[in-house]
């Protein structure tokens, strides 16, 4: 919204339900979006999220609009869904499509400066920066099915 990226923590929790509705719920962070990234997982990556609750929470109380915190929220889905912890050197900056297409995101570059100033080494972005930075290792993911590889 502003012209200064921040870098913020995404936390998500996944875990079994009882009930026949899983819930859903979002703190920080549209509901609607994550219902939507969601049933993306469960179409294209054949993960059964209809069968588990899940919670996602922008860590310091911010609320977040913008789509280029997508890819942040799916991997924090992935990592809690496979409990496989991220590595907290790594930044994910991308939109993703409904049909699972990871895409590029406004002023990358000035993103990745600001990850870099936080001490991230590595940053998962849709396509690699115009800029070359020595200090911040990108990789590539251009579509969902590509970062469940990464990870």
């Amino acid at each position: 919204e502003g012209s200064r990226p921040i870098v913020l923590e995404v936390q998500a929790l996944v875990s079994d339900c009882g009930a026949p509705n899983p819930k859903r719920s979002a703190t920080g962070y549209e509901l609607n979006r994550l219902t939507m990234l969601l049933a993306l997982l469960e179409r294209k990556l054949d993960l059964p999220f209809n069968q588990y609750d899940v919670y996602i929470n922008i860590a310091g109380g911010i609320k977040i609009s913008e789509p280029s915190a997508d890819l942040a929220i799916i991997a924090a889905i992935i990592s809690s869904y496979r409990n496989r912890p991220i590595s907290k050197d790594t930044v994910f900056i991308g939109e993703v499509s409904l049909i699972g297409d990871v895409r590029d995101v406004f002023n990358l570059d000035v993103r990745l400066k600001e990850a870099q100033a936080q001490h991230f080494e590595k940053a998962v972005v849709p396509s690699l920066p115009l800029e070359k930075n020595d200090a911040i290792k990108c990789y590539n993911v251009d579509e969902v099915s590509k970062l469940i590889e990464w990870m």
